[in-house]
């Protein structure tokens, strides 16, 4: 990274915290740009060099939420380890990522599926698509079944789907409570009832 790359990202990085601190005070619809440019140092025009509306924090802070899951399955896909564990192991550690700041990942993950969900509603349907998280799964599982560690008959699209399921309704189920409870746990709970099944 060059000098100059290096100092965009620490801008990028400042409007972000900068913003992200004042969320949590304020909320992200009291929130203004004014505001955020006057708490960083920062000329309006720089702001949107960076993020052309308030809304495009929300799209950064998913971006970074994708860089970390790649990261996380690359550390894993790594390991010399039975799959199921990799698997176990890339759902916990994302979870234990959550946990840094539940107070930021509840506003900012809520905000996102709210504009999500309006735009979706705006635009016209284009049929299912399999999702990204999901297919990553499939990709873990594909490699089970070649090593022998999980049965060839299984429906690779189903299985991914469910532990896709399990996660976001675990991460979602967490982040509306106001039970103090560790998520990565309850994942790993979860997933070990999925691989050994509820039978006797």
């Amino acid at each position: 990274m060059s000098l100059r790359e290096k100092k965009k990202h620490e801008t990028r990085n400042r409007i972000f915290d900068v913003s992200t601190r004042l969320f949590k005070e304020k909320g992200f619809e009291n929130t203004t740009v004014d505001e955020i440019t006057k708490e960083a140092g920062i000329a309006k025009g720089t702001f949107f060099n960076y993020f052309p509306t308030k809304e495009s924090l929300l799209f950064y802070f998913r971006q970074q939420k994708e860089e970390l899951i790649i990261n996380i399955l690359q550390s894993q896909v790594a390991l010399n380890v039975p799959v199921k564990e990799k698997i176990k192991n890339f759902l916990f550690l994302l979870a234990q990522n959550y946990e840094k700041d539940r107070e930021l990942v509840r506003l900012l993950f809520f905000e996102h599926r709210k504009l999500m969900i309006t735009s979706r509603q705006r635009a016209s349907g284009n049929g299912h698509k399999h999702h990204g998280f999901a297919s990553i799964l499939c990709e873990l599982l594909h490699e089970g079944v070649e090593k022998g560690e999980i049965r060839q008959d299984l429906d690779m699209m189903v299985a991914s789907d469910t532990l896709n399921a399990i996660y976001f309704h675990s991460l979602i189920t967490w982040l509306h409570s106001d039970a103090e409870y560790s998520f990565s746990r309850d994942m790993s709970d979860r997933v070990d009832i999925l691989f050994e099944g509820i039978g006797v």
